[in-house]
């Protein structure tokens, strides 16, 4: 069994240690090391620590969360951000989830919930609380369609990023890797991520494939 390995990035000390011993007793889950800021997480990986999953706060000195996030992902693509904050502001979210968080849980899931999250996401899932799913389509409703989700009727229950959504439309013009990664201003591994969570995610290999089951999920229209 491989072991997940988790930084967990929090300024409050208590609930870091907690939050450590809870995960440490897990016997797949494995706490590499604690940041209590943005800065202090990206030294962490330019030291070269190997990390799966970084748990991230969003209110954080220096560097808060969403900041942190979007360093991330473009320059550690292969590493996952499952915030978890007390914060279920609409800002908040959104923002996080399209610099490429993969999941938005509240502090007050139970321990066992924190543990399937952090499996799920490593297994290339998206992860939401209850409440932020509905604070997502509930903004849909309310003019903010350019900065949300698009949730989707996948038989996955699976919803889609801005930004997965902006990379399936240049795959279906034709765009290479290259000129994806150009155009959004991206690196070429982010964007090879993002293709591959879409294969996961959907449960599909090819991009033909993909491309028809986005248009019949009226993710894409045919035009596109």
């Amino acid at each position: 069994m491989n072991e997940i390995k988790v930084l967990v990035a929090d300024d409050q000390s208590i609930l870091a240690e907690g939050l450590c011993t809870l995960l440490n007793m897990e016997e797949d889950i494995q706490v590499e090391g604690v940041a209590q800021n943005g800065i202090e997480v990206l030294k962490f990986l330019e030291d070269g620590h190997d990390v799966d999953i970084i748990l991230m706060d969003i209110r954080m000195p220096l560097m808060n969360g969403v900041d942190c996030t979007r360093k991330i992902t473009k320059t550690y693509p292969k590493v996952k951000v499952l915030i978890l904050t007390t914060f279920d502001d609409d800002d908040y979210i959104i923002d996080a989830l399209n610099n490429g968080a993969v999941g938005y849980m509240l502090k007050d899931l139970t321990a066992e919930k924190l543990s399937s999250a952090i499996r799920n996401v490593y297994q290339g899932n998206t992860v939401m609380h209850q409440k932020i799913t509905q604070k997502i389509i509930q903004g849909m409703g309310n003019g903010r369609e350019g900065r949300t989700v698009k949730p989707i009727t996948d038989s996955g229950g699976n919803m889609l990023l801005e930004r997965e959504i902006e990379v399936l439309r240049l795959l279906a013009k034709g765009y290479r890797n290259k000129e994806i990664a150009d155009k959004l201003y991206l690196t070429e591994g982010t964007v090879k991520n993002y293709i591959s969570l879409l294969y996961d995610k959907f449960n599909i290999k090819g991009r033909t494939k993909l491309m028809t089951h986005a248009i019949k999920q009226g993710i894409l229209e045919k035009e596109d």
